[in-house]
């Protein structure tokens, strides 16, 4: 083989090799639409970094928070189909517009300790799944949302649903209206980046809300008077989505890599063992500014919450139809043994 074409076969096998290379080395986007300080967002840092240190540097997750895409949470199940980011987390709740069999898989009072979650999970995860992939998006993993307790925070004392009914009330879900109106609470939504000016100018006069997250909106300097209901939020885990297309053309090394990732992530977010003492952590530091904390509502306040979301839990299953109905079935089957 003569010197030229010795040199070009050289260069194209260098050419080659580096298109292969290239080719395995992956950057993707995750919309997380969360604040920075929202634990979630920290668990997303560290599985982003985990795809990368598993991958060698081959397969990299750009992590864009608080909403840098643009992309409304309730669009989810649309953007996810452009390729658009290529990977996100969605929580169940904010998608009942295009997905009402999974909006309702908890309402707020379904469960009140991480021991009926935990038993329920399986159910909760299977329809998560068989869900998404009806609509051609394929859950690659999930990510716990922590226990939180849903308290109420309020601008005058309120020790009791009785003196609840006498005032009008914010929640962030269609269900939770259903709820607090059927134990006769005028409850409306407001949303979060509105409800510091409705609770100063009475618009409400209590927010459902948790003391984790108040100061991020400085909830303590106009609603001083707090009382825990009982229940936390509703804990569905959110789905880790991928578009479909973009998660078939990875190679095999970098969907190893983001599946050994996607287990930590998994791993590490489903720990509920510190969530009370950051809850007591959370009522301590507002008591600190001014909070007074009352007595959590009695035993009969809470079975009336519960029995009251038990039927919009049922009601909401059957707007979305015979496979909602089903799958609420198999979740109460498992939080009652």
């Amino acid at each position: 083989m003569t010197a030229p074409i010795l040199a070009a076969a050289t260069a194209l096998v260098l050419g080659v090799t580096a298109s292969v290379a290239a080719a395995e080395t992956v950057t993707w986007r995750f919309n997380n639409n969360y604040a920075p300080t929202r634990p979630e967002s920290a668990h997303i840092r560290t599985f982003a970094e985990n795809v990368e240190a598993n991958s060698g540097g081959d397969f990299t997750i750009n992590v864009i928070e608080g909403g840098g895409m643009n992309l409304k949470d309730a669009d989810a199940l649309r953007w996810m189909q452009t390729g658009t980011p290529e990977i996100a987390f969605i929580w169940p709740t904010f998608i009942g517009r295009d997905a009402p069999d999974l909006a309702s898989l908890y309402v707020y009072g379904s469960v009140s300790t991480a021991e009926e979650h935990l038993r329920a999970l399986p159910a909760v995860e299977e329809a998560l799944t068989q869900g998404f992939a009806e609509r051609n998006i394929p859950v690659v993993g999930f990510m716990a949302l922590p226990m939180i307790d849903a308290s109420l925070f309020c601008r005058e004392p309120v020790k009791t649903l009785d003196e609840l009914k006498t005032k009008k009330l914010r929640v962030g879900s269609r269900e939770q209206v259903e709820t607090f109106t059927a134990l006769g609470v005028a409850a409306q939504i407001v949303p979060q980046n509105e409800l510091y000016s409705a609770l100063q100018t009475g618009v409400v006069d209590c927010a459902l809300y948790a003391a984790r997250f108040a100061k991020s909106i400085s909830l303590q300097e106009v609603a001083k008077h707090a009382v825990y209901t009982g229940f936390p939020f509703p804990p569905a885990p959110y789905a880790i989505v991928a578009h479909k297309a973009t998660l078939e053309s990875l190679s095999a090394e970098n969907r190893a890599a983001l599946d050994k990732a996607l287990a930590t992530l998994k791993e590490e977010s489903f720990q509920f063992d510190g969530d009370a003492e950051a809850e007591a952590a959370a009522r301590a530091a507002l008591s600190e500014e001014g909070v007074t904390w009352y007595d959590d509502f009695s035993e009969e306040d809470v079975a009336a919450i519960r029995d009251a979301a038990a039927d919009t839990w049922l009601k909401l299953s059957e707007e979305g139809g015979e496979t909602a109905v089903g799958y609420r079935a198999k979740i109460i089957e498992l939080i009652g043994q």
